[in-house]
């Protein structure tokens, strides 16, 4: 298993103020008492609900190999009325070098100090029982770097800089950057403006560059470099950023992460990613079937928007290429009589010809389908059908989508083609073009009337102008497998990667197998791995649990609502803590309360909840959830939802946080142990990895290891 780095820059500030504390607060220095102690109760009307808050947290990590150059700023901002003076303290990260460290603030080189792990987990402790912050257990880590900050002016902002170095190791040539931001309590829980830059320079070929956590931009500037970056305002951090970079050595490389949550149940992600490397004798030759609806509806705009992505496309194509392109409205219009090949004067001719083409008619999509899956590749040639279109079917052999669909299918079950749709406009039937294209091996692109077509379509390009491994099976022994995502393997191509995730029962070793196409060619790839015990990577379960809702609700939007998926999707829901159409969280008396806030019936409730454009957006959002496990929680939950690990808390009318794994009918009565008791911190030196759990609050009920524990409040 890769180690964890963790480049710890959600700092704590603490700060001379205490809320509702009747007496000074000492924890050996940590906390320095200021001259009056300030009960901050703000008013509804403030615009800030903490006296500090942190305005912007900006982070720069050159990555150059395997040495780390970190650069982060921190500006926080005091809300009181007062000058206000704290302890700034850093958990100091395994295996940097600290002599390398750098802090400074306002221009000035701050001292600071720097203590052992006993000593760093001895004043968190006090920490927590002097200020009554449970969120600070989570922090707890081999040292701490601390520095003392003044003065943080008065409805004023401070600025903190900070440098260091560090080598970060590679293990089953994987490497983990881990950025916690979450804070929780009294702490810090929003920031204003995050920005987050990696740029990655490699020796050697990168594989894959993967959030799990996150959607981010990649962008790949060579075999060997890429830069990674995430921009949110407003955030409130559910969890850490965590970032995974890999360096295979094979053509497919894979790595592979698993996490225990006990009672034999295990959750695993794998990435597989080709050799970013492209070698002029490796482009595969391949045959593209360009499809454009020139019906009336497309006239204006968006027939120009098609038309250029058009020509973008053919510009592009490969020597040994083939091409065909077919128009149609009421009736259908081949370009050529079969294929034509993709020389320089036959490209400039599609082009002229491109640049002509007009709109009106009506919308004939299967007889356009059936045409261009007429056409058939040479043998082992890929084939790839580029449909765009604004409509629905309205003339032609059939106009019921679900036939065009299944006919369309037993077609292609000859040619073996894969067909990718882009639906221009808002009165795409978003439903009809997603079934097509993921039935058939590819992927849609949803754009609004005005929005560049271009782009999706380069990017889309990009992608498969280098296919490496078509046809994929995979063969997963050593434990038992199921709930595997994607449902349909896609092809793999140069820069682009596929992450499985699942889950299993079982431990100990296994073995993962990669066959499929290699141009004309069968290849198979083997790749030792290991079900392990551990609970290393406690977000994957999270992490696998949106993907599947993700698949289960595009399940309901195409095919249509069926009971035992929606009794998953919410089952699903309540234990990761995901905001879906059948569920909004609301917890009282420790039963979960599930209304209903969209109209699902019949599968339709994403196109019935603000037209047209709330549909693209959502098609696109259950996209995201389904291929990429990303979603953000809806700030209104954010009072009673709370994320630790892999465990997701409710909060209940009495007070307190409620696993929700937790069933009371069926589990022993809890052991209950007052919060900040020398039970309490027994318990978290018995059980060390129990600390980010009760991190989440002074009033929890967890189940951890097979007991409840109920912990109790001061009174």
């Amino acid at each position: 298993m890769p180690q964890r780095v963790t480049f710890s820059l959600a700092l704590i500030l603490s700060v001379g103020i205490f809320l509702g504390i009747s007496t000074p607060v000492l924890a050996q220095g940590m906390i320095i008492e200021p001259d009056v102690i300030i009960d901050w109760e703000p008013e509804p009307w403030m615009p800030y609900p903490q006296p500090l808050t942190l305005e912007r947290q900006s982070i720069q990590i050159e990555l150059d190999d395997q040495f780390a150059h970190i650069e982060s700023t921190q500006v926080f901002r005091n809300n009181t009325w007062m000058d206000l003076e704290g302890t700034w303290v850093f958990p100091v990260p395994q295996g940097a070098d600290i002599a390398d460290f750098s802090l400074w603030m306002d221009g000035r080189e701050l001292t600071s100090e720097t203590m052992d792990a006993g000593t760093a987990a001895s004043i968190y402790h006090q920490i927590v029982a002097t200020m009554r912050d449970p969120g600070l257990l989570e922090y707890v880590g081999d040292g701490l770097i601390r520095a003392h900050i003044y003065p943080i002016p008065a409805n004023g902002t401070k600025q903190i800089d900070m440098q260091y170095d560090w080598f970060i190791p590679i293990d089953t040539g994987l490497m983990r950057i881990d950025v916690p931001l979450k804070l929780d309590g009294y702490s810090i829980d929003m920031i204003g403006t995050l920005g987050i830059t990696i740029d990655i320079d490699s020796p050697d070929t990168l594989g894959t560059i993967y959030s799990p956590t996150h959607d981010v931009r990649i962008d790949r500037h060579s075999p060997t470099s890429a830069t990674v970056s995430i921009e949110k305002t407003s955030h409130r951090p559910q969890g850490d950023f965590i970032l995974y970079v890999s360096r295979p050595d094979a053509m497919v490389g894979l790595n592979m992460l698993t996490h225990s949550t006990g009672d034999d149940e295990g959750f695993f992600m794998a990435m597989i990613a080709p050799e970013y490397e492209e070698r002029s004798t490796e482009v595969i030759d391949k045959d593209f079937v360009c499809v454009l609806d020139t019906s009336g509806s497309m006239s204006g705009n968006k027939i120009e928007q098609a038309k250029d992505a058009l020509d973008f496309i053919f510009r592009n194509l490969n020597e040994g290429d083939r091409f065909q392109l077919i128009t149609f409205a009421t009736d259908i219009y081949p370009y050529y009589d079969g294929w034509s090949n993709a020389s320089s004067g036959n490209i400039s001719d599609v082009r002229d010809y491109i640049s002509g083409i007009d709109s009106g008619g009506s919308t004939n999509i299967y007889g356009a389908l059936e045409t261009a899956l007429d056409l058939r590749p040479d043998s082992n040639r890929p084939m790839y059908v580029i449909f765009l279109t604004d409509g629905l079917p309205t003339v032609g052999q059939s106009t019921n989508t679900a036939d065009i669909i299944n006919n369309t299918n037993a077609i292609n079950s000859e040619v073996n083609s894969r067909i990718f749709c882009f639906g221009v406009g808002d009165d795409v039937d978003y439903q009809f073009i997603d079934r097509l294209s993921r039935e058939i091996g590819g992927y849609t692109a949803n754009v609004a009337p005005n929005e560049d077509l271009e782009q999706p379509l380069s990017d889309f390009y990009a992608k498969i102008k280098s296919p490496v491994l078509t046809d994929i099976e995979i063969d997963i022994d050593g434990a038992n497998i199921y709930d595997m995502l994607p449902a349909t393997l896609p092809d793999l191509f140069l820069g682009s990667q596929l992450i499985l995730t699942g889950r299993y029962s079982g431990s100990g070793s296994g073995s993962i197998t990669v066959a499929g196409m290699v141009g004309d060619e069968m290849m198979e790839y083997d790749y030792a791995v290991m079900f392990a015990e551990d609970r290393g990577n406690d977000y994957i379960p999270r992490h696998w649990a949106t993907r599947r809702v993700g698949y289960l609700l595009n399940q309901i939007r195409l095919y249509g609502e069926n009971q035992e998926i929606v009794d998953e999707v919410t089952e699903l829901a309540i234990r990761y803590g995901i905001i879906t159409p059948y569920t909004s969280m609301l917890v009282v008396e420790d039963e979960m309360i599930l209304p209903t806030p969209w109209d699902a019936g019949g599968g339709t409730f994403l196109m019935r909840n603000g037209g047209p454009q709330a549909a693209r957006e959502m098609s696109e959002g259950l996209g995201g959830m389904e291929e990429e496990g990303t979603f953000d929680l809806d700030d209104s939950l954010a009072g009673t939802v709370a994320y630790a690990g892999d465990k997701t808390f409710y909060m209940n009318e009495d007070g307190y946080w409620v696993d929700s794994e937790y069933d009371e009918e069926s589990m022993a009565d809890p052991v209950r142990i007052d919060y900040l008791s020398d039970e309490y911190f027994d318990l978290l030196t018995d059980e060390p990895d129990i600390g980010e759990y009760l991190a989440v609050g002074d009033a929890i009920i967890l189940v951890y290891e097979g007991t409840v524990y109920q912990i109790d409040p001061d009174e």
